[in-house]
């Protein structure tokens, strides 16, 4: 398994102090040798009877060569989601091949085999802005020898929290190939954050963490399996649910401990459990965030028939936590207040004790105690935000119905994200309340898939969650300095490592624009104008630096 090592720097430049957190990261990572991995990725044919196909012996395969026959063809191949809000120097590679022998150039100089990435991929690929990755290697020397396609950049205008990356296929009916592509990885690293009043909050539902009964079996493994997803993810808070802490296993420790308690910290109430109750806890940063109260929201109304305690799973209350979110300038509070639901959707008794429950926990919220907070809802809510996840019943509408149409008051942030693995919508959802709305930043909700990959966490499902995690991002003050804030993103910078000329992309450079490197303590190592995206580094001793053109920073390594 891969290790994410973060490595906290303060870097001063031009006044201001970053925390910059340097890791290597491993986005996606699928050889496309199982079926399973195969199935990550969509085939897509704009022309042509002939598509992509599945081989357990040659990964992903398209042809327009039929019995003898060819035929014309535009065929596409279309990844899953990936979020690179967080990420630079992201890079794609994969391994192909093409023939046979007596048509292995063809359509190479006709560019019938590309490569593309999107940031928002809209169902349709006629109509996506799609962006062609350059530099991809197609000198295959010999019929089906396997070659490397290099390192291919996804620049920046083809980044967002649902990027996706896309084979295209093409021929003709006088003239085909075969293509062949396996181990497909995009990686990169974690990109520097400039502005420390946005905030990632993260849901996720951990599967009967510290219980011995239930859930994945080797709990040393599902532990150290959450901690990495909570490292590779680099969340401020997380809200977790299905987690025990007794006083045998005491969970919420064991997590900050392994992360870190110079850095980390969390809670969870009631603070000790039997074994294997549920309960919903959060750990967060703490130099990110201090915990004000933790409490139990157990004084709700009866409804739908049942008492309050038993429409929250017999007594399985909702979590509120307030805490303060330290911003550059000052203290930002926050109420979270942190649900697991009723579950099962084949009891038409459990919809009703998650309506019940909703309804009862509304009036708490709605009243003075909460009504004017900034307030996060969010956890496992074992239902859909639109529609229902039940079908033993009768019912067409959510049980949180009664927020969702609170539209004054109450945003659901995820009632449109889609679980990846089962083609519906999440039922692990955030919502906020009006007071965040100014605060929420647009687009950034977004279900972590990459955690879930081999590359991340092998056999995710069997060792750690049952779940995925979702996050959202929230920005509590705009900075001063406007150029630093969340619009402003890390560079692209390539090769990297480098040996010699290291090229940045970025927008159009000015007649000469300030181009300078710094050290990882702040020092300038060299300041210079250029008039080229690139600057030779050849000159540096080996080590890691950073790179500052105009007001953007990215990291490289020189060899």
């Amino acid at each position: 398994m891969q290790n994410h090592i973060r490595t906290l720097i303060l870097l001063v430049l031009t006044g201001l102090s970053f925390n910059l957190t340097v890791a290597q990261l491993t986005i996606l990572d699928e050889t496309l040798l199982t079926q399973a991995s195969y199935n990550t990725f969509t085939p897509v044919s704009v022309t042509g009877d002939q598509n992509w196909t599945f081989s357990s012996s040659y990964g992903a395969v398209c042809t327009g060569y039929v019995a003898g026959q060819n035929y014309a063809n535009d065929n596409w191949l279309i990844s899953s989601t990936m979020n690179l809000t967080q990420a630079d120097n992201v890079t794609l590679s994969f391994r192909h091949t093409r023939g046979s022998a007596s048509v292995l150039n063809v359509g190479v100089a006709e560019g019938w085999y590309k490569a593309y990435a999107t940031a928002d991929y809209t169902g349709d690929v006629s109509t996506t802005q799609w962006v062609e990755l350059t530099g991809f290697n197609q000198n295959v020397s010999f019929a089906w020898g396997y070659i490397n396609s290099g390192f291919l950049v996804i620049p920046e205008a083809a980044q967002s929290a649902t990027t996706r990356i896309a084979f295209r296929y093409q021929s003709s009916n006088t003239q085909s190939a075969t293509w062949e592509i396996k181990n497909v990885k995009v990686t990169g690293q974690l990109a520097p954050n400039p502005n420390m009043s946005v905030f990632k909050i993260t849901n996720w539902n951990t599967q009967w963490l510290g219980c011995a009964s239930f859930g994945p079996t080797d709990e040393t493994l599902q532990l150290n399996n959450v901690v990495t997803a909570m490292q590779f993810m680099n969340s401020d808070i997380y809200c977790l649910q299905e987690v025990t802490n007794s006083i045998a296993y005491p969970t919420i420790a064991s997590l900050v401990n392994l992360l870190g308690s110079d850095v980390w910290d969390g809670a969870i109430v009631p603070s000790t459990t039997d074994d294997c109750d549920q309960r919903q806890g959060i750990i967060y940063k703490k130099n990110r965030v201090q915990l004000v109260s933790s409490t139990l929201l157990n004084n709700g109304n009866d409804a739908q028939g049942n008492s309050y305690y038993y429409n929250w799973s017999s007594g399985r209350y909702p979590a509120l936590y307030k805490v303060n979110l330290i911003t550059e300038s000052g203290i930002e509070p926050l109420t979270i207040v942190n649900i697991h639901a009723k579950a099962e959707d084949g009891n038409p008794t459990s919809y009703t004790r998650r309506l019940g429950g909703s309804e009862g926990l509304k009036a708490i919220l709605d009243g003075s105690n909460y009504n004017a907070d900034r307030l996060l809802f969010i956890g496992d809510f074992n239902d859909f935000l639109q529609g229902t996840f039940s079908t033993s019943c009768s019912c067409t509408n959510s049980p949180y119905k009664n927020f969702m149409d609170d539209t004054a008051n109450y945003t659901g942030l995820t009632q449109n994200i889609f679980d990846t693995y089962v083609n519906r919508p999440i039922i692990e959802n955030i919502m906020m309340s009006n007071e965040l709305v100014g605060n929420y930043v647009p687009y950034s909700v977004v279900q972590e898939v990459p955690v879930s990959s081999n590359a991340i966490i092998p056999n995710y499902l069997g060792t750690t969650s049952d779940h995925i995690p979702v996050s959202a991002q929230f920005q509590f003050q705009v900075l001063s300095n406007p150029q630093y804030e969340l619009t402003s993103r890390a560079l692209v910078l390539y090769p990297n490592p480098v040996t010699n000329a290291l090229h940045f992309e970025t927008t159009a450079l000015e007649d000469q624009t300030a181009v300078a490197v710094y050290d990882l303590t702040g020092r300038e190592m060299r300041c210079e104008k250029v008039t080229a995206n690139s600057i030779n580094v050849g000159a540096l001793p080996v080590g890691v630096y950073l790179l500052k053109v105009g007001n953007r920073i990215g990291r490289f390594v020189k060899e």
